[in-house]
């Protein structure tokens, strides 16, 4: 069990004074049973200090604890070396020391999570469509399940460099613990894909950037055969996507699209998630050339269960 620190405890305390147990439980994420030993303590003895305990003593003072703790606050991707060395606390300590006091005020090493660079006009226009296709409008299940989901990926032969930050739990998509990301920024193959509600699904290899004719032979290719009607195709506003000839080659084959798709909004398209779990079944084949990444990459598509893209959909009246 995680030590409360004497700071957290006092607000603790104070919060207990005009609300519930149960409320201030979830507000700082301890039980109940934590919550009353606290209290029985300060009644007890007027403060929030644990008994002097046998052992070895503490090389840090609280004072140093309190400037480590906001240090990695300010700087979330700074290393525990890092902190460790602009720390310099009077007694020398190790840098597990550093990670220890900084786990024991909620602030744990973890991957930080990607998410799009959004401004604030994108910002704006994925919180109105948000609005305009949430349940109250009619969104339901049911209405998603005809909207095919679509989207290019550019796949890299090795491994991303992943990036560790301390963030407290609860916070991995708090834009101050999040790696901005580009599209397609060293991608080796290019490819596209799609999934529908029951399974459905194609993939493929594109060669060379994707132009308005790569596009529409893409769609005519490993779209268009499979496309029941009545579904509607999701589409970013790529130019190649939404130029004059692909508009014209979508109407001509009565494909109807997803209208007002944010830009930026890899986040909100569900097949940005297959994408995902695909990466990591493909890697594990340690493919050796682009040819071998995109065979495996093809088998990790659709070896995902059908059950797996169902329960994307069903996710949506919930984004």
């Amino acid at each position: 069990m995680p030590k409360i620190h004497p700071e957290t405890k006092a607000l603790i305390i104070k919060r207990l004074k005009t609300r519930s147990t149960a409320e201030v439980a979830d507000t700082f994420n301890v039980s109940q049973r934590q919550l009353q030993r606290i209290r029985k303590r300060f009644e007890e003895t007027g403060d929030v200090f644990d008994k002097p305990r046998c052992g070895r003593p503490r090389k840090t003072t609280a004072r140093e604890d309190r400037l480590l703790v906001g240090k990695s606050k300010a700087s979330p991707f700074s290393t525990a070396a890092d902190l460790h060395q602009a720390w310099s606390p009077q007694v020398p300590v190790s840098t597990r020391t550093v990670c220890r006091i900084l786990s024991q005020n909620g602030l744990h090493g973890r991957i930080s999570a990607q998410k799009p660079a959004v401004n604030k006009r994108q910002l704006k226009k994925r919180v109105a469509f948000a609005k305009a296709h949430s349940l109250l409008k009619g969104w339901t299940l049911e209405k998603w399940q005809k909207v095919d989901f679509s989207d290019e990926s550019s796949v890299e032969l090795h491994h991303s460099r992943r990036k560790y930050c301390r963030r407290p739990t609860g916070a991995r998509m708090d834009p101050r613990f999040t790696q901005k990301t580009v599209k397609f920024g060293g991608g080796k193959i290019m490819v596209w894909g799609y999934i529908q509600y029951g399974g459905v699904r194609n993939i493929c290899r594109v060669e060379g950037n994707i132009n308005s004719l790569k596009y529409q032979e893409v769609l005519a290719t490993s779209y268009i055969p499979n496309h029941k009607r009545g579904q509607i195709l999701q589409q970013d506003g790529a130019p190649s996507h939404t130029s004059i000839s692909t508009s014209k080659f979508l109407k001509a084959k009565k494909i109807k699209v997803l209208q007002d798709w944010p830009a930026q909004s890899l986040d909100m398209n569900i097949i940005e998630h297959v994408w995902g779990r695909m990466k990591e079944e493909a890697w594990k084949t340690k493919p050796k050339n682009l040819d071998e990444l995109w065979e495996a990459w093809k088998n990790a598509f659709f070896a995902i269960p059908d059950d797996f893209i169902d329960k994307l959909y069903e996710s949506l009246s919930n984004r």
